[in-house]
């Protein structure tokens, strides 16, 4: 009876952290629809949500890894370099947290090579969570655009083999959204990859053809 009382005690409380913390996701998602913007008392309830969601299963990886998600968000939006290297580790403590009880979540593989890319932490470990990331997660888009934007940014410190985890990454995201692909690409001057890969999309095409196109008249316009 004792270990029946535990249990549904147990349950009940990881019930009102799951709870809690759908709460605090669905406040983050309508947030993110377009036409949509942040007001400072929706931020305060969703922390509110948070925190009540830790206090009731402190371990729990879904309440760790949205707090961290929004720890990132910060970070971005940050002008003072100080709070975003502060939110930047605030964030790779709470994804660390949420990989030792779920390491099976590619969300937080990926989150956490962001992490450690801000922090300037450009080690094995971070190599090895693009890796996990991919490999949890290949057909997710928020996971192939994150390992895409990190491998492309220490693609000259890659070896063959996590550079070949890169190109899957963006060879699977550009079936799916070409577009956003070659977005990142050219912010790092590879484009080449991108139009180099094997998928055959009409988007992606039209993508490379575009971009062809421009850069011959581009280079005409110099010619002349």
């Amino acid at each position: 009876m004792l270990l029946l009382g535990l249990f549904a005690y147990k349950a009940s409380t990881e019930g009102l952290s799951n709870f809690y913390a759908q709460s605090a996701q669905l406040e983050i998602e309508r947030w993110s629809k377009p036409g949509q913007t942040l007001r400072g008392d929706e931020g305060t309830r969703v922390m509110q949500y948070l925190g009540s969601s830790l206090d009731h299963s402190p371990n729990n990886p879904w309440p760790l890894e949205v707090m961290g998600t929004l720890q990132l968000r910060s970070m971005s939006a940050a002008k003072d370099p100080q709070l975003a290297m502060a939110a930047a580790r605030g964030a790779n403590v709470n994804f660390r947290m949420a990989l030792a009880q779920r390491p099976t979540s590619p969300f937080a593989w990926a989150s956490l090579a962001l992490t450690k890319l801000y922090l300037g932490e450009q080690d094995e470990e971070l190599f090895r969570a693009l890796e996990r990331a991919e490999e949890l997660g290949p057909w997710e888009p928020e996971v192939q655009q994150a390992v895409v934007f990190v491998g492309l940014t220490l693609w000259n410190r890659l070896n063959p083999a996590q550079q070949a985890t890169v190109v899957r990454a963006m060879d699977r995201g550009a079936r799916r959204n070409p577009g956003k692909i070659a977005e990142i690409a050219k912010t790092f001057d590879r484009i080449d990859l991108f139009c180099g890969l094997s998928y055959s999309d009409s988007q992606g095409r039209e993508v490379c053809s575009s971009i062809s196109k421009s850069g011959f008249a581009k280079k005409r316009d110099r010619q002349q």
